[in-house]
């Protein structure tokens, strides 16, 4: 009978947990205004592919590469997201922080031209953003 009822209870909790959750998902889609448009996200993963191909990174080297591009190309992606209330202004100054996070962590494991090839590529995708919104570069 105990038995019963603690695993009643337990799927009673996840489904709360499932339910709260699929809710929590639901509003952050809701939420959800892209920095990047599609063309852009198609073209970033092109033209970064070709720029790794440059630089010739070991495999090692370009998972690494992708992971941090992905982590923050996703952070800057949700940057204009209305939960967040950001003006332009901040959206702007947000997106200039995490690029020089970006570039201060990959140039820990870059030589200096991979660096300089990822700095040209990646400034073209941020000049692109900067010229769809507007943005003037200080």
């Amino acid at each position: 009978m105990k038995t019963t009822i603690t695993g009643l209870l337990l799927m009673a909790c996840l489904y709360t947990f499932g339910q709260t959750q699929k809710e929590k998902q639901v509003e952050r889609e809701k939420n959800k205004v892209e920095i990047f448009t599609s063309d852009e996200k198609d073209n970033l993963q092109v033209f970064v592919a070709e720029q790794v191909k440059k630089m010739k990174l070991s495999e090692n080297l370009r998972e690494e590469y992708y992971g941090i591009l992905l982590y923050y190309t996703n952070k800057m992606g949700r940057i204009g997201d209305k939960n967040k209330g950001y003006t332009e202004g901040e959206k702007k100054t947000k997106l200039d922080a995490m690029v020089i996070h970006l570039n201060d962590e990959v140039k820990e494991f870059l030589t200096e031209e991979q660096y300089k090839i990822h700095r040209e590529s990646f400034g073209k995708i941020v000049t692109s953003v900067y010229n769809r919104k507007g943005w003037k570069k200080e």
